[in-house]
């Protein structure tokens, strides 16, 4: 743009002609164009420029085509055009005096681009019917703009505080980011507006806003704080403060509200509050609980704290362990071995540990004691201290220990027993392989054979009957124990083979043993020999036509004795009702055999293995005898299956 323009300008008048006329376009005439020592502009309703005096040229560098019936807005920034937009067309409809300061957020352009501040007053102007707005502005110096400009940047920098300039009526003149960030508004929806639309919702919430804006006017200033809910809905803690400004002649001309937002001061003073009221019944907690000796150590291991379990049951005031070492407690041994360092070290490293052992009490006294090592850490993760917790345990140690002393002397006597027992049976399978020899010398001659060897069975059976006799006699001399119940299971065992010679003599052939009828004659002397009545056990048997050869009868024989034995003993306690199946059948290369019971099945952590029973290790030695391998099952009962490859 040229200076020709601008003195074009100056030599002709730029007033539109209804504005001339009459009183007002005199008036006009003065303002604009008699000296007046600020910028004037005229602007109509909806914010175009129709009249500036030279000032404006002069100060923005326009001439008239460049401003008439532009918006008023080419005289500010770009950033600030769509921010006043607002509060110009809120002057347009509700026109009064405005006085406004431009350290806050008004700034001015010229035609260079060069950015200023600028002080600016509004006030209607009416003329020819029509309403326009005035608008004289007063360039502020260098000094001043740099001073408010850093305001300015300060207010913007503010992100938890809202910081708004309003009218004397409450409305919005001015709108930093931090009032962006807090009440989700943009400058050209907040600008203009009243500032009750920062408390949305129900009607009493408007109000207060009004009421806050009455009570400020009065006193001249108003501070609150509480939950308050934004126009986004974001419900926040916060401190408002609004204060009345008032001009030079007492006149209110607005106000000022601050509001900081202070939800998370608010949230860590709840959680801190909450954080000190748990505290406080740990503490409670600690100091009364007397059971268990409960007390703090340091980083180093040292005494923090002494609770009342701790002095009750150890004995020592606090003023005798606070400040010591952990390892005033522990025995000499102990403390030679290292072993309280060690114990802190593992807490310190897994976080806790499990320390038993000795302690010393302040009498002098040892006792067992078990409790944790638990290691303490900040948010940091660094190393704070240790808390302990134990009880004395000594009775229970004392227990254990008696305990562990009768099952190692009930094991000894167990084994001593049990290698009686095998002696017996090695004796007894070494005399029945002797008869059988013998009936095989003597088997040459048929008749004489089956004569011979039915009068053998015939003796062995009685003498197996002898033997179970003086058994009996026996067992019924000794008291109720182990002992008396191994020689009962040693009788049962007996029958089992005494059974083994009746049937062979009793067999027109001499040559096998018969799998149905023999297992009957077992269970009825299980039956006879556990007392129980014929209806309280039933035997089902579902065995195929098979001749047990006469080398294999005996060790079959005392297989299926002991597993109906276990049967009988363990799975119809207190005259529970109940059902044993026998199962015999060929398979290939081998025959199988099961017995299983409906009673109470077996232990759950059972193991064949592990069993020190000797009924259930002649079993297992039985079946691997004859070629087999018991396996132990329970479901609805136990169930016990062997595959007999060497019948």
């Amino acid at each position: 743009m040229s200076a020709s323009g601008t003195s074009q300008f100056e030599a002709t008048l730029w007033l539109p002609e209804q504005l001339v006329a009459g009183p007002e376009g005199t008036m006009l005439l003065e303002a604009l164009f008699n000296g007046h020592p600020d910028m004037v502009i005229l602007v109509d309703a909806q914010g175009r420029i129709v009249a500036a005096n030279p000032q404006v040229m002069e100060g923005f560098g326009y001439s008239r085509e460049d401003l008439e019936g532009h918006s008023i807005g080419i005289l500010l920034p770009e950033k600030a055009r769509e921010r006043h937009a607002g509060f110009v067309a809120g002057f347009m409809q509700n026109p009064t005096w405005r006085n406004m300061h431009s350290g806050l957020d008004l700034s001015a352009r010229d035609s260079h681009g060069t950015e200023f501040q600028v002080d600016v007053m509004l006030r209607p102007f009416f003329a020819g019917g029509r309403q326009y707005g005035m608008a004289i502005l007063r360039r502020l110096d260098t000094a001043l703009t740099r001073s408010r400009a850093q305001v300015r940047a300060l207010v913007e920098s503010l992100q938890d505080y809202s910081i708004n300039l309003l009218d004397a009526e409450g409305s919005i003149l001015t709108w930093n980011e931090g009032a962006r960030r807090i009440h989700g508004l943009t400058a050209s929806e907040a600008l203009g507006k009243h500032v009750s639309v920062l408390y949305p919702g129900e009607e009493p919430e408007q109000a207060r806003a009004a009421a806050q804006l009455e009570e400020a006017a009065r006193s001249g200033r108003v501070r609150s704080d509480g939950w308050w809910r934004g126009p986004n809905g974001n419900r926040i803690w916060a401190e408002i403060d609004l204060t009345a400004l008032r001009d030079d002649t007492g006149r209110l001309a607005g106000f000022t509200r601050v509001l900081h937002d202070l939800t998370r001061h608010k949230e860590i003073e709840d959680r801190l509050r909450a954080l000190n009221a748990e505290l406080e019944q740990y503490r409670l907690i600690v100091e009364n609980v007397e059971e268990h000796a409960l007390y703090a150590m340091d980083g180093e291991g040292h005494v923090a704290s002494w609770g009342l379990g701790a002095r009750k049951l150890l004995g020592y005031a606090p003023e005798e362990v606070l400040g010591k070492h952990y390892s005033i407690f522990a025995t000499e041994e102990d403390r030679k071995a290292g072993i309280p360092e060690r114990d802190l070290e593992e807490a310190a490293r897994s976080g806790r540990c499990f320390a038993d052992g000795w302690r010393i009490y302040r009498d002098g006294r040892r006792r067992w004691w078990s409790g944790v090592i638990s290691a303490l850490r900040d948010e940091d993760g660094k190393l704070t201290g240790f808390v302990r917790v134990a009880r004395d345990v000594t009775r229970q140690k004392e227990l254990e220990e008696s305990l562990a002393q009768l099952n190692a002397d009930l094991e000894a006597r167990v084994a001593e027993r049990t290698a009686q027992l095998e002696a017996t049976v090695h004796e007894l399978s070494r005399k029945n392989e002797e008869v059988e020899s013998f009936a095989k010398v003597v088997s040459r001659d048929l008749k004489e054979k089956e004569v011979l060897l039915r009068e053998i069975h015939h003796r062995v059976k009685n003498n197996l009957q002898v033997v179970q006799s003086l058994l009996k006699m026996s067992a019924r001399q000794l008291p109720e124990c182990d002992a008396r119940s191994a020689v009962e299971s040693t009788v049962e065992r007996v029958h089992a083979m005494s059974m083994v010679h009746e049937r062979l003599y009793q067999m027109p052939s001499l040559s096998a043993l018969p799998l149905g009828d023999y297992l009957s004659d077992i269970f009825a002397g299980s039956i006879q020999a556990y007392s129980l009545a014929p209806s309280q056990v039933q035997l089902k048997l579902d065995v195929e036509e098979i001749l047990l050869p006469l080398d294999r009868a005996v060790p079959f024989a005392l297989l299926a004795n002991e597993l109906l034995s276990n049967s009988f003993k363990h799975a119809f306690p207190g005259g529970r009702r109940g059902a044993i199946t026998v199962s015999v059948h060929r398979i290939d290369g081998a025959i199988r055999m099961t017995v299983e019971d409906d009673g109470v099945g077996l232990p759950a952590d059972f193991d064949p293995a592990d069993s020190n029973s000797m009924g259930l290790k002649l079993a297992i030695n039985l079946a691997h005898q004859l070629g087999g391998r018991l396996e132990f099952t329970s479901d609805r009962g136990c169930r016990v299956q062997a595959d007999l490859t060497r019948m």
